[in-house]
């Protein structure tokens, strides 16, 4: 085997080792990433919302997304600001949730086009460089929103505000920083490809694809239809791959790229790095808890309309003089109950639950506000928590995680409830919360895995001071 073949070799080895690797480690970093972003859109939107800078878009859950794309960045007039921005985040808001629901964060899932894709959604709004003077039309409007927020005497809403965009904007320079890397890494996943496909063949003539780099590449071409699918020829991949293949600074090349192939790891950075703060840790559990806030708000107000639409459906001339009754003596309206088919997620069996829908609500809008007290370090509820002892904050987090995991069981029963009960009438007067579900479901369960990192390092910590080592 001369040296050429086994450079071949090499590099076929070290892509499918890092292909594993951005699998294991980054891809999963990349989609949570677009998670965060859109916990802090959600955020952000209630923010404006409240205010009264945006609207809400009427359609939002009527809208179908199919492919990842650019949201619209067409000109508007002045006075449709509050409506076009507020359409604009909306759609924007869709999109991080079909991203994160349905694309594939793997490196068979992100080929060149969905991350070119990816790339263009993501450089819709610069996060990170939001400016009234951008030739982008939504950067413009929303760097004005946000000064106007800014010179308000709101000082709660300043705060979280700046909160929010450092964190988007963290998060905006990280996916693109990830993105760029797996498309770096495409580049060679497809040459490598080529190479164990084609070049590696019995029936390729390495030596006549040495006689020239247009020799080379035609014989490439000959054989990529029966060998390489559906894929598109790249022609300046493949002039790549030859001049590393075949060309004079072949074995110089073949060496810059299983370097460049290497997979990176921080082992003697971590070894002098200060252990981790349990108690930030636990602190960053509650933090990711309370970003659920602005998901409960939509879904109580959703839930609130969907009951008043089953009660308007069944308004006969009986159901209003007992309310009129009850209004004249100021009497409490009778708790209205409905029953629920329940499907449990873990066993997948199913069971008759019976729930008061005014207590139901009630309790979404007391953990809508606790939550949100407790989202942002600079919040009274917030710092409240932080005097505590971790293991008081550790119990106040399992009580609500393991509250909230119940409610997530109920919310697609109720939403299928809703559905099935409302009239042909009335049927596209309910409003799904499958996008809210979605999202809690993500943020909960990242609230969880930071729980149980802290409870690991809290777990070895008290192992180590067992056997003496004071400070541990």
């Amino acid at each position: 085997m001369d040296s050429n073949e086994n450079f071949s070799k090499q590099i076929i080895e070290a892509v499918e080792a890092k292909a594993a690797w951005f699998d294991s480690s980054e891809l999963p970093k990349l989609l949570e990433a677009f998670r965060n972003t859109k916990g802090y859109v959600t955020n952000f939107v209630s923010i404006l919302t409240r205010k009264g800078f945006i609207q809400d878009d009427p359609y939002k859950h009527e809208k179908k997304i199919s492919s990842v794309g650019p949201i619209d960045d067409s000109p508007f007039l002045e006075t449709e600001r509050a409506t076009a921005i507020g359409t604009r985040l909306s759609d924007y808001d869709n999109m991080l949730d079909f991203i994160c629901s349905y694309v594939k964060f793997t490196v068979d899932g992100l080929q060149m086009e969905t991350i070119k894709k990816l790339v263009a959604f993501n450089n819709s709004i610069p996060w990170g460089s939001l400016s009234n003077t951008s030739p982008k039309q939504i950067s413009k409007a929303l760097s004005e929103i946000i000064n106007s927020v800014k010179n308000s005497t709101d000082t709660m809403s300043i705060s979280m505000l700046n909160d929010i965009l450092s964190l988007l904007s963290k998060e905006y320079s990280a996916i693109n920083d990830y993105l760029k890397s797996i498309a770096d890494f495409q580049r060679e996943n497809y040459k490598a490809l080529v190479r164990k496909n084609i070049i590696e063949l019995d029936d390729f003539d390495k030596e006549q694809a040495k006689s020239s780099t247009s020799n080379a590449i035609a014989m490439i071409r000959k054989f990529f239809p029966q060998t390489m699918g559906k894929k598109p020829f790249y022609n300046e991949l493949i002039t790549e791959l030859v001049a590393e293949e075949f060309g004079p600074n072949a074995e110089a090349l073949s060496l810059k790229l299983l370097s460049k192939l290497e997979i990176k790891t921080n082992t003697a950075k971590q070894k002098v790095s200060s252990a981790p703060d349990a108690h930030e840790m636990i602190m960053e559990a509650v933090r990711i808890l309370g970003s659920t806030s602005s998901q409960f708000e939509v879904i109580k107000q959703k839930l609130v309309e969907n009951k008043t639409t089953l009660d308007n459906q069944q308004n006969s001339f009986l159901h209003q003089l007992k309310a009129a009754i009850r209004k004249a003596f100021g009497l409490k309206e009778k708790p209205t109950e409905y029953k629920l088919t329940v499907t449990e997620t873990v066993t997948h069996t199913t069971r008759t639950e019976i729930v008061r829908i005014q207590e139901f609500i009630a309790d979404i809008d007391k953990r809508s506000r606790v939550y949100s007290a407790i989202s942002l370090r600079k919040n009274a509820g917030y710092m409240k928590l932080d005097q505590l002892p971790d293991t008081k904050i550790l119990e106040f987090v399992n009580k609500q995680l393991s509250e909230c995991q119940k409610i997530l069981v109920l919310l697609p029963s109720l939403d299928t409830y809703f559905k099935a009960s409302a009239s042909a009438m009335n049927g596209s007067k309910i409003r799904g919360i499958k996008i809210e579900i979605s999202a809690l479901k993500g943020i909960l369960h990242k609230a969880n895995q930071q729980k149980a990192d802290f409870a690991a390092i809290a777990e070895e910590k008290a192992q180590l001071q067992k056997l003496g080592f004071r400070n541990a």
